[in-house]
């Protein structure tokens, strides 16, 4: 390894440890201490992922309704 290199790495490193930011695996430990709190935590979140899943599935509902639409349009014309 040459100079450079070295000097790169210990700020890399240097950098990483000074840095304040948590982890994701940090996050979770901190938000919910015990089960129960685990529990609800991923209750809520499994929640609003099934209310994204929905719009999701409507919004692309919506756009296979127009597709057909613009399908039957393009047929008799």
């Amino acid at each position: 390894m040459n100079r450079f290199s070295q000097l790169l790495a210990v700020a890399a490193l240097a950098t990483f440890f000074a840095s304040q930011a948590r982890l994701n695996s940090q996050e979770n430990r901190a938000a919910a201490k015990t089960p129960t709190e685990l529990l609800a935590a991923l209750r809520a979140s499994n929640a609003e992922l099934l209310l994204k899943q929905q719009k999701t599935l409507q919004k692309l509902e919506e756009m296979k309704l127009q597709a057909d639409q613009l399908r039957i349009l393009a047929k008799r014309s």
